[in-house]
C-alpha cells in the first residue's frame, strides 16, 4: 500500500523511496551538516503523519494542527518539527517534485509567557546548580551569596 506525495509528469515520489530521497533533498541545502543531520533526524514523523493520512494541499497544516495537540512536546520542539517539514517541502518544490508551495502563510507556533517562564526558571535552578558543585573553596561562598542576593526563586 504506497501512497503517493506527488506525481506530475514523469517525476514521481512516493512514501517508499521519500525516505531515501529525503537524504539527498537535505543534501542539496546550503546549510551546516550538523542542521542537515537534525533535518534527516526530524522529517521521520512528517512522513509517517504523511504516511498514515494520505498527502495533499492542506498536509502541512494538518500536520501543524497534529503536533498543536500534542502535550508531550515543547513549543520549541513543535517548531523543530514543523520548520524540517517546511524545509523539505519547500525543497521538493523547488526540485519540481510539487507543483506549488503548500507551506505558504503557515506560521509557527508561538510559546506562552508563563511556558517562557518556567524553562527560564529551570534553566536558572541548573546554572546555580552547576556554580555550586563547581565551587571549590571557602573564599568563593561569599561572592556567591553576593552575586543571587534578592534572587527567589
Amino acid at each position: 500500500m504506497e501512497k503517493l506525495i506527488k506525481l506530475a509528469g514523469n517525476n514521481e515520489l512516493t512514501l517508499n523511496n521519500a525516505q531515501v530521497k529525503e537524504e539527498k533533498v537535505f543534501d542539496l541545502l546550503d546549510v551546516r551538516e550538523t542542521t542537515r543531520a537534525d533535518y534527516k533526524y526530524r522529517i521521520g514523523l512528517f512522513l509517517d503523519f504523511v504516511e498514515g493520512k494520505g498527502f495533499d494541499r492542506n498536509s502541512f497544516l494538518a500536520f501543524k494542527r497534529e503536533l498543536a495537540e500534542r502535550t508531550d512536546l515543547a513549543i520549541s520542539t513543535k517548531n523543530k518539527y514543523l520548520t524540517t517539514a517546511r524545509v523539505f517541502l519547500k525543497e521538493l518544490n523547488r526540485q519540481g517534485f510539487l507543483p506549488a508551495d503548500i507551506t505558504q502563510n503557515i506560521k509557527t507556533f508561538k510559546g506562552d509567557l508563563l511556558e517562557v517562564a518556567q524553562y527560564t526558571r529551570h534553566k536558572s535552578l541548573e546554572m546555580l546548580q552547576v556554580y555550586n558543585d563547581n565551587i571549590k573553596r571557602q573564599t568563593d561562598l561569599p561572592r556567591y551569596y553576593e552575586t543571587f542576593k534578592g534572587v527567589s526563586f
